[in-house]
């Protein structure tokens, strides 16, 4: 670990002026270095209760040049809440000892588990046999095997994921700073974080655990599928559903407040999901019910609000942003206010963000997918079918932007270039009320979205959000025209 010398003329010229206005107000922000810079006034719902600054008062025992975990949970760990600056140099394993060793599954397995007994053991033919809870198996595994999934998740947990505290500038060195195979958790009572300039990789969950009742329905379309068992033909099991479920994302937003992520890139890496296929035969084969090793991108969560997110670039993965994780958090209300714009979802399937209860400001956004195999009208037996039939290469795209339970989405100027898909892929409705949408372009022409979406789903949704965005920053909103050449230039890490 390393200390760099900050810049004191910095701090003399501006510790006194951003008590009462803001180091970006005065202007200073162009002349300090990248690591000392801040949010620009007034960019995004980051802004709306004062600057974002992050780490830009550091004093100089508190920057650090940091290449690896330890190096990096150590300067975490001795900076506290105080002001710092931490320089990311080439590439942080976070699935590493303090040796630099990486560490995989067998060094965080607990025995008796291994993946095949864990599979056969709880294969919709042995467990789904069982009686059904309230119309679903019983979602709540148990057993040996599950206890030992669980203590060897609980051993990576421990390992990759880090605690990012208040009053923190993560910024990378030159064009290939990486932190990969692990998780950055912002939590409760955490504010006050910039994050830039780093590819975010491969937060790989060693120990995916197998939900039956995810997505399980009683769906008469599939043969034999009925809610008691009578024999192999005949059953639960012959029933749609089930889901592997995993456990990390690359940077999680869990309760805290004015962040601000701009300049990076997010993917899973050289491990993608597809590398994983379905495990169970028919009918759990469908292409969602891959063993999944990676959850969100980034996902913003538990009353987390003031929140920007800037040319970054989200790419071959299939939930990117989940914005509000549940129909029942009445408690996010008035929260998880968030701002995208100027970013880059390249071959990503869905949540793009998806939101439930929160304001969200999407501008300026270039979605790019395709949507074979997302049904597209079918009942799901024959899209099931058509999936096997076709086997899709890419992550099909569900929907780019989720209008969920309570939420306030407004989209402006953003570009849709979804290949067989229509307008509801764009804008889905996933029990929301409102979606406004204005100047955005969906496969080459001017469009209507909201028109065009509910006109397409068959599901209506009200303009009437309840709100009108103000927060534009230096990033007035571009016509759609102008958004592809612009965010291929600038969006993604490298690239500040």
């Amino acid at each position: 670990m390393e200390k760099t010398m900050s810049k004191r003329t910095y701090l003399a010229t501006c510790l006194l002026p951003f008590m009462l206005f803001g180091c970006s107000s005065l202007g200073l922000q162009a002349t300090a270095d990248s690591a000392r810079e801040v949010l620009p006034e007034q960019d995004g719902w980051a802004a709306a209760e004062g600057p974002v600054t992050g780490g830009a008062l550091a004093l100089e025992e508190n920057v650090f040049t940091v290449s690896s975990r330890k190096a990096f949970v150590d300067a975490l760990s001795q900076a506290g809440d105080e002001p710092k600056i931490i320089q990311i140099k080439g590439t942080i394993n976070l699935s590493s000892d303090d040796d630099g060793q990486e560490l995989t599954e067998e060094d965080y397995r607990v025995a008796p588990y291994n993946f095949e007994d864990y599979k056969n053991a709880y294969s919709p033919a042995v467990w789904n046999i069982k009686p059904l809870i309230k119309g679903r198996p019983n979602r709540n595994l148990d057993g040996p095997l599950e206890e030992a999934r669980q203590a060897s998740a609980d051993a990576q947990k421990a390992q990759i994921v880090i605690h990012v505290p208040s009053n923190t500038t993560l910024i990378g060195l030159g064009d290939d700073a990486t932190i990969e195979k692990g998780m950055l958790l912002l939590g409760d009572n955490v504010e006050n974080v910039i994050i830039r300039n780093i590819a975010f990789e491969d937060a790989f969950d060693y120990f995916p655990a197998w939900d039956p009742g995810d997505s399980f329905k009683l769906d008469a379309s599939y043969p034999g599928c009925q809610d008691t068992y009578v024999d192999a033909s005949h059953g639960p099991q012959m029933c749609r559903g089930g889901r592997w479920n995993a456990e990390y994302d690359l940077i999680s937003i869990n309760g805290a407040k004015r962040i601000w992520i701009d300049h990076c890139t997010f993917s899973d890496g050289d491990r993608p999901d597809s590398m994983f296929p379905p495990v169970y035969p028919f009918p759990q084969n469908e292409i969602t019910q891959k063993v999944q090793h990676h959850d969100g991108l980034i996902d913003i969560t538990n009353q987390a609000d003031l929140i920007t997110i800037s040319n970054s670039y989200f790419h071959d993965h299939d939930k990117a942003m989940l914005i509000g994780n549940s129909d029942k958090k009445t408690a996010d209300t008035g929260h998880l206010r968030v701002t995208l714009h100027d970013n880059y979802f390249n071959n990503v399937g869905q949540r793009m963000p998806r939101v439930r209860y929160g304001q969200v400001h999407s501008y300026n956004n270039y979605f790019v997918g395709n949507a074979q195999g997302a049904g597209n009208g079918r009942n799901a037996y024959e899209a099931h079918l058509d999936s096997l039939a076709n086997k899709p290469q890419h992550n099909v795209l569900r929907q780019a932007l989720g209008a969920g339970k309570h939420s306030a989405i407004y989209s402006e100027a953003n570009v849709f270039e979804i290949a067989n898909g229509n307008a509801s892929h764009a804008a889905g409705n996933m029990k929301g009320d409102v979606f406004f949408d204005t100047g955005s372009m969906f496969n080459g022409e001017m469009i209507d979205l909201l028109d065009a979406a509910n006109a397409a789903s068959g599901k209506p949704m009200s303009p009437d959000v309840g709100w009108k965005p103000e927060l534009y920053g230096v990033n007035p909103a571009k016509p759609a025209s102008d958004v592809v050449e612009y965010v291929k230039a600038n969006a993604g890490a490298g690239k500040l």
